[in-house]
């Protein structure tokens, strides 16, 4: 069966493994880095982000059309409330499908693919993307510079050639979510949400890092039968469920 260029194409994509998978390091400015290649089609955390609010939204004015005519017998008695639901439904449906398609052309003009580094102490986790490449030593110039704690100017510079970047500080953090199954963790502050990107072997460490040194009252979440087999040790006033 033939496919659409774009979506054979992320198709591909959905078979091949990362190709980076760089051990989290520590080095002598006390930071543990690390670089991963992430696949925009392996792992559409955005894609889903972007269906699972347009669809609340949605089914909320669903909800108020079938609120305004609940009084309306009519509405009821002559089909009125299963017309609605239907044009809905194929609203909902259609408009999926456009996300889809929009999210996949997105992810053919980035290259299907970029470059993050992190950054991680104490203190927290510092999220700098890579514009998208595959110059795989690019990436790992920058990790030599970032750890220059005698000339600042140095990582300035390195910082320069990020896309963006992101901070997530621990004292901060209310939740921790797992994703044992994509090998990432979320972030959850008070606005904002951030991934932290593993490689399978590394996830466990990191994720029990992280969750000794969030706050107290921070929520660890969504292990799975994954990592239940062989859980990493966990701070005795902490749950991890």
């Amino acid at each position: 069966m033939a496919y659409n260029p774009i979506i054979q194409n992320a198709l591909d994509a959905m078979k091949k493994e990362d190709e980076v998978q760089k051990q989290p390091e520590l080095y002598p400015d006390g930071k543990y880095r690390w670089i991963h290649e992430r696949s925009y089609y392996k792992i559409p955390l955005l894609m889903i982000f972007i269906m699972k609010s347009v669809a609340v939204l949605i089914a909320l004015i669903w909800l108020v059309f079938v609120l305004v005519n609940l009084g309306e017998e009519s509405y009821w008695k002559e089909g009125g409330f299963k017309n609605t639901t239907i044009i809905f439904a194929i609203i909902m449906v259609v408009t999926m499908i456009l996300i889809v398609i929009g999210y996949l052309i997105y992810a053919k003009k980035k290259g299907g693919k970029y470059f993050m580094i992190h950054e991680m102490d104490e203190e927290g986790i510092r999220y700098i993307t890579l514009p998208t490449t595959t110059d795989l030593a690019g990436a790992e110039a920058l990790l030599e510079p970032l750890s220059d704690t005698n000339d600042p100017d140095r990582a300035d510079d390195a910082l320069a050639e990020a896309a963006s970047i992101a901070y997530s500080e621990f004292r901060k953090v209310k939740v921790v979510r797992a994703f044992p199954e994509w090998s990432v963790v979320r972030l959850k502050e008070k606005l904002i949400s951030t991934e932290v990107y593993l490689s399978d072997e590394h996830y466990r460490f990191v994720l029990d890092y992280i969750a000794s040194h969030v706050s107290e009252k921070a929520k660890v979440i969504g292990m799975t039968q994954k990592t239940d087999k062989e859980k990493p040790p966990v701070p005795p006033d902490r749950e991890i469920y």
